[in-house]
């Protein structure tokens, strides 16, 4: 009864926000007519390629309708420029190769949040993604005096994309809901606790309505990706998918895989890149350091930023890293010790309360660093995000170590479960 009353055109002034906007997702719900052809899994939403045989998909390779490589050189270039002054040095342009770096998997976001503050208001403030997951793998690796078929180095990109509106809408309408989702972000950059000075509710509704028929053509793009050769339950675990098991089946996925690509990736949709790195040498344990880039979206190119933890209470920024932030299997980056002294009681809480500062906070930090519903990726730091994996000096979220089977980190499970979830109360 209480939505009900929410949905008619009686004045919310006095209902929370969070509420508020809870209940334009549940009046909106109906909006989307086209049911899912099958429900999404695991493995439709995290997909795992395997870096062995011809079925692969290559950074450089150049892909339709735009002719464009999916990651370019220049980009990847940009990366390596950027590490130079860092203790990774000129070590990705020296051991690997432009060929080198392909897709090692791919994660569809129905809807990845927009703000900087962790709450049920994400529900609605957000927007589908697809994030790729870039390395380079090595094939015919001599490491030590075996010969191995394939290596991943220990380092990555990652692209993330808003997947354009035209996907699911026409043009009038796809450029209504560009425009409102840039009003949204704004509004949320200003004021990050509330958009209810910059955005109305009719606005919100119709953003609600116009971004679910977009995620539910993502989703149904997400399950066709299905060869048809395998069971539903062949896709409820995060692994390497089913298809990699037969050649024909590999190849049809990777072609599937690419066509959709061309729809959601393009360089017009991608506003985030991040990287990490393990300096020259191959060996993570003895080298023990890491360092994080971020790069955004600025006047149409990728720009390196500072890295920052942001306030899960208000959105406000409690420390700047700098560009390139290191950790280690130990400690998280240094100048955040340092700086914990000098801050307020309350902001050194907050940082105390998501950022993992010792290995011995691992299993009492765990339930809050990685769920999305308590901290968002701004509340912490990069090395808080990669340390929580069985072996310590495996840094990987959703990509490889050397020639180990995939890294599935406990972030990106609880992602997957959280996604999940809210598809079943919102499409």
């Amino acid at each position: 009864m209480f939505f009900s009353m929410l949905c008619s055109s009686r004045s919310r002034s006095s209902v929370p926000f969070f509420v508020v906007i809870a209940a334009v997702a549940v009046c909106l719900r109906s909006t989307v007519s086209q049911a899912i052809t099958l429900p999404p899994e695991r493995s439709d939403l995290a997909l795992v390629f395997s870096p062995e045989g011809r079925n692969r998909i290559l950074a450089a390779e150049v892909r339709a309708p735009l002719r464009q490589p999916l990651l370019s050189e220049t980009l990847i270039r940009q990366v390596e420029n950027s590490y130079l002054n860092t203790s990774v040095g000129d070590a990705m342009s020296r051991e690997n190769k432009i060929s080198d770096w392909m897709l090692v998997s791919t994660r569809i976001v129905p809807c990845s949040p927009l703000g900087l503050i962790p709450g049920p208001q994400n529900e609605v403030l957000c927007w589908p993604e697809v994030r790729l997951v870039w390395q380079p793998v090595l094939r015919d690796f001599r490491r030590y005096t075996a010969i191995l078929s394939w290596f991943a180095d220990d380092r990555a990109i990652h692209s993330l994309y808003d997947v354009p509106a035209s996907l699911a809408l026409a043009p009038q309408e796809s450029a209504r809901a560009e425009a409102l989702l840039k009003k949204i972000k704004s509004a949320l950059e200003t004021q990050p606790t509330s958009i209810t000075g910059g955005v109305s509710e009719s606005e919100l509704g119709e953003f609600v309505g116009l971004r679910n028929r977009v995620t539910q053509a993502l989703m149904q793009r997400a399950v066709l990706l299905r060869s048809g050769d395998y069971r539903n339950t062949d896709y409820t675990t995060i692994s390497e998918r089913p298809e990699f098991r037969d050649p024909k089946s590999a190849e049809r996925l990777i072609s599937n895989v690419r066509n959709l690509l061309g729809e959601t990736t393009s360089f017009a949709s991608l506003k985030e890149m991040t990287s990490f790195s393990l300096p020259e040498g191959r060996e993570p344990p003895q080298a023990d350091e890491w360092i994080f880039l971020k790069y955004l979206k600025k006047s149409g190119k990728m720009v390196q930023v500072d890295i920052t933890v942001n306030s899960a209470q208000d959105g406000r920024e409690l420390i700047n890293l700098g560009l390139s932030p290191k950790a280690s299997q130990m400690r998280d980056e240094p100048d955040l010790h340092t700086a914990l002294d000098e801050m307020s009681a309350s902001d050194a809480t907050e940082i105390k309360t998501r950022v993992l500062l010792s290995p011995r906070e691992i299993s009492s930090k765990s339930h809050i660093i990685n769920d999305r519903n308590l901290t968002l990726v701004p509340n912490t730091t990069c090395g808080s995000c990669h340390k929580f994996n069985p072996l310590r000096f495996d840094f990987h979220n959703l990509s490889y170590l050397e020639d180990r089977q995939i890294t599935v980190s406990p972030r990106v499970k609880t992602d997957v479960t959280r996604d999940l979830e809210w598809l079943s109360r919102h499409l």
